[in-house]
């Protein structure tokens, strides 16, 4: 019996010492911030104290915010007390975790001293070297949101004797929680993020733990998570069963979808280890950021001694972790150790290649001091120190070989192709000028003042973006009459209008289009949009992978998803094949930047990677939409994009198959090149890294790639694909092939 008084848990000295161990980085909904409460520090401990010995204590309602769970679109609610909340959270834990610490079986690992996850991977392995080779693999679903404060308050009193200890806790846990201005009464579960709350869960999950200890059954639990280990299937079976019947008394239950029962030779997942047989593997994604941080480490700007030191630290904390679950010999061990000779094979070309280090000699000696023993045999290391010596110099003779005749005339080519583009298109950004027409030719002004002049003929695209511009009914009809593409982008780079004339579609093209819809040509021109999609994320994901070598599980799952794309039935399930696709694409993708990078986001993006992804797609869009405009097809007819009078759908189908081509290399190169691209306080680009951005794009849009065994612009290309398109519909080709870029 937990026997201290509140009297004696309460004491001010006390609460000042919680005081200083509590977390000081957010403060609750009543805005008391940490530099606020400390200015009367000893007056506000005091009348806590006296408060909560006198019940007058009432905790406040919790701030609730909502955080990206990882690798997922859902959200995970996290609450945020109040300082004096948090203290009294502090005092409560230090006090009542000792005492039911001792009660806990010892297959429970979260939350509790002298545990951790190393310990609880190895309790795992042990029951399997027992030959407990069936596992039942499962959690409880939505556990911390689901706990009963009836029961959970009813456990807590068999072991606390002072019954207003029970009532503090009872407020604590039965207070609600503001999100934004609207307040949600709390009647089941813990607060996430309490200080209180880990204690809990373990204190109510005691209870399924004990009934596991009475049925003899070999299990180990981390927080919610948990595996059983069986002689049998059968027994597997019927344990499972039995839980399920008895969580019922605790009012929880299993989450169907993480629940299963496997033998050892099929493998199973805990806590991020893979075992398999007689194997225990880190976890795919897991590892991939592991394997990519070694990368890594070789590409920043550092010299070789810095290198040296922070891969030593990382190959030391390998060590003590993943290094121990990881089987030696296993794929997983040979893939650290090449990513290991890759890495140092790399720096040392960069150091070849700006002279920071010279002779041979001089790259043994740093090399030398590199911890290859952690992951070789000793009597392999000197011959693999030697390998990324001998790979790195290797690298470094083959750029320097001459490039053929051919090539430096296609450079040269691309050089002024990329140039022109850049003179072709008039983007406008600045706030307060006005273009317009003066002596046959557009105009710019700042102020009433001419500040620069450009000649119709060599105008073949304008881009205004932001706000603030203005332009005058000249320059409309001008464009109009010459084709020449007039965009409008927010400042949050959205693509919110285009000039669109009178001629823009034929009447006979909007006619077959509405027809196609009705027919089986539509399925089979969304297959081909996003096929294009898929085949060039695919085709760019392989390219990067020459360089960094770990993404053939995302390449794989993603070659396998294609091939599903041929037998969708409908555009609903040809959306989820996308989606799936997309999925590992983006994930691969966070692998290779330099910068973080969570998810993809598309609209209201705060991040540096989305923000710059978006307004690339901003800058791409208004082309492809002038393509299919000049094609004479009608942007509000699509057929992979659901139909909306308000937008034009066709566009968002044939953007697609250019996204990957045109903006996601350009942006990958121009963030992971450490170029200047850079957010403003206000969360959006800076001007300069629109500048940057938009230069970017549009020489890559004039740029020549070979295309169909012939070299060939790429804006040019976007419009013979809307050409092709338009045939198809009309019934002039019977095929729409998508384009796939050559990486």
């Amino acid at each position: 019996m937990f026997k201290k008084p509140l009297e004696y848990i309460f004491l001010p000295s006390v609460l000042k010492e919680a005081y200083t161990q509590i977390n000081k980085n957010s403060c609750g909904i009543d805005e008391v911030g940490f530099t606020l409460f400390e200015k009367e520090l000893k007056k506000n401990i005091e009348k806590l104290a006296d408060d909560i010995v006198r019940g007058k204590y009432v905790p406040e309602p919790l701030k609730k915010i909502e955080i990206d769970k990882p690798n997922s679109d859902e959200k995970r609610p996290i609450a945020i007390s109040a300082i004096k909340d948090k203290i009294v959270q502090k005092v409560l834990y230090e006090n009542l975790h000792p005492y039911y610490n001792k009660q806990f079986s010892d297959k429970s690992y979260a939350y509790r001293l002298q545990k951790s996850t190393m310990k609880a991977i190895n309790r795992v392995t042990q029951f399997l070297n027992e030959k407990k080779l069936h596992v039942v693999k499962t959690d409880i679903d939505n556990f911390f949101e689901t706990i009963d404060h009836e029961k959970l308050l009813e456990l807590l009193a068999k072991d606390i004797q002072d019954k207003r200890i029970l009532k503090l806790i009872a407020l604590m846990m039965e207070i609600g929680s503001f999100q934004k201005f609207t307040y949600n009464e709390h009647l089941v579960g813990v607060h996430q993020g309490d200080i209180l709350s880990p204690l809990f869960s373990n204190i109510y999950l005691n209870e399924m733990d004990n009934f596991l200890e009475t049925q003899n059954i070999a299990f180990v639990r981390y927080a919610d998570d948990f595996v059983m280990l069986f002689n049998s299937k059968n027994e597997a079976y019927n344990a499972l069963k039995k839980l399920q019947h008895y969580l019922k008394s605790l009012k929880l239950k299993l989450e169907k979808e993480k629940t299963s029962v496997v033998h050892i030779s099929e493998g199973f997942v805990f806590l991020g280890v893979r075992f398999e047989g007689r194997n225990r593997l880190i976890e795919n994604e897991r590892f991939l950021k592991t394997v990519s941080k070694i990368h890594q480490l070789a590409k920043t700007g550092s010299g070789f001694v810095k290198y040296i030191d922070e891969l030593n630290i990382y190959l030391l904390s390998l060590k003590n972790y993943y290094l121990q679950l990881i089987t030696k010999n296993a794929t997983q061990h040979t893939l650290l150790q090449n990513a290991l000779i890759e890495s140092v094979a790399y720096k040392v070309y960069l150091a070849k290649e700006s002279k920071q280090v010279k002779t041979k000699k001089e790259f043994r000696n740093f090399v030398a001091q590199i911890s290859f023993d952690l992951l070789f045999e000793d009597e392999t290391v000197e011959d693999k120190r030697e390998l990324a010596i001998a790979k790195g110099i290797e690298k470094y003779l083959a750029n320097k070989s001459y490039k053929a005749p051919g090539d430096k005339i296609a450079k040269k080519k691309n050089q002024y192709a990329k140039k022109f583009s850049l003179e072709t298109t008039l983007h406008i950004q600045k706030h307060g000028l006005m273009l317009g027409i003066s002596k046959n030719k557009f105009v710019l002004k700042e102020y009433g003042r001419v500040i620069k002049r450009y000649a119709f003929d060599r105008v073949t695209r304008v881009i205004f973006e932001g706000k603030g511009f203005a332009l005058s009914s000249d320059v409309l009809k001008k464009c109009a009459d010459n084709n020449i593409s007039v965009d409008f982008i927010d400042t949050k780079s959205n693509h919110y209008a285009s000039l669109i004339t009178y001629k823009a579609s034929l009447a006979q093209n909007i006619a077959k289009q509405a027809l196609v819809l009705n027919s089986p040509l539509r399925l089979e021109l969304a297959k081909s949009f996003i096929k294009g999609k898929a085949k060039n994320q695919i085709n760019y994901l392989k390219y990067m992978n020459k360089y960094h070598q770990m993404l053939e599980g995302k390449i794989s799952q993603m070659q396998k998803t294609f091939l599903r794309i041929k037998t969708a039935s409908d555009v609903d399930m040809l959306m989820g094949l996308e989606g799936s696709i997309s999925v590992n694409y983006w994930d691969a993708l966070r692998l290779l930047l330099d910068v973080p990078f969570e998810r993809r986001i598309t609209q209201g993006a705060k991040d540096l990677v989305n923000s710059s992804l978006n307004y690339g797609y901003a800058i791409l869009y208004g082309q492809v939409q002038h393509a299919l405009v000049h094609a004479g097809l009608s942007l509000n007819i699509s057929f992979l994009h659901a139909l909306d009078a308000n937008k034009p759908t066709l566009t968002f189908d044939m953007i697609e198959e250019f996204r990957t081509f045109v903006v996601d290399r350009v942006i990958v190169a121009m963030l992971n090149k450490d170029e200047p691209v850079k957010l403003g306080n206000d969360g959006l680009l800076t001007k300069a890294s629109r500048k940057l951005i938009a230069k970017n794009i549009k020489e890559k849009l004039g740029s020549y790639t070979m295309w169909k065994k012939e070299s060939q612009k790429v804006e040019n290309i976007i419009q013979k694909q809307a050409y092709q398109l338009a045939a198809v519909v009309s019934g002039k080709e019977k095929k729409y092939k998508p384009f796939v870029g050559k990486f």
